[in-house]
């Protein structure tokens, strides 16, 4: 994902990307989040749902005050997510975490399944592509420009693939052709002898 985006995602949820740029030696997110920036949005929003959980979950209240109270970092009901490494994995993302808990876990089960069904690259509705031998999710316009496409277009598709298909119509004409000139004796069935060459004589 472009550093732009990334530094968003990090400033607009500090607590969950606090180890972004961190040592390698202590976290994956020394490398940052590792997809493309199509599941920026996708991203975003599990970020600000999961950090809206852990506030909620954050917050008590004591019936002898009749008042609400923050849960501190350090306090065993400290509810707090982490992302420990964000990744692509098989064409899907992936979001390991410490800390959280179930509601949190299923909120990122919800996020992973969905982006088997967003372009990776763009963010449009897609669906998870094998014709590179690599598992990849990607819409129609994406994968043709993976696939060395300029436009990416469906009309230069269709376009290309005429005109494939048109020089291919025209090989198999010539073949025909020739195979038909064969059968009626046109060609020589024997391959013409060559001339012995004379050898010169050494002096």
């Amino acid at each position: 994902m472009k550093l732009e985006l990334q530094n968003k995602l990090a400033e607009a949820y500090p607590k969950i990307f606090k180890n972004v740029g961190g040592h390698p030696m202590v976290t994956c997110m020394a490398w940052g989040i590792e997809c493309n920036d199509g599941w920026y949005d996708l991203l975003d929003t599990l970020c600000y749902t999961m950090q809206r959980h852990c506030n909620v979950t954050n917050t008590r209240y004591i019936i002898e005050t009749d008042k609400y109270e923050f849960v501190e970092e350090g306090d065993p009901e400290y509810v707090q997510v982490v992302a420990a490494q964000v990744k692509e994995k098989l064409g899907t993302l992936r979001f390991y975490t410490d800390g959280g808990d179930a509601s949190t876990e299923a909120m990122i089960e919800l996020a992973e399944a969905m982006s088997g069904r967003i372009c990776e690259l763009c963010g449009s509705p897609a669906r998870r592509n094998t014709d590179s031998g690599w598992l990849h999710t990607t819409c129609t316009a994406c994968n043709l420009k993976r696939q060395g496409w300029v436009s990416g277009s469906a009309e230069e598709f269709l376009e290309v693939a005429r005109d494939t298909l048109s020089q291919e119509v025209s090989q198999d004409a010539q073949l025909r052709k020739g195979l038909q000139e064969a059968k009626q004796g046109k060609f020589s069935k024997t391959p013409p002898k060559n001339k012995p060459t004379k050898k010169k004589k050494k002096k």
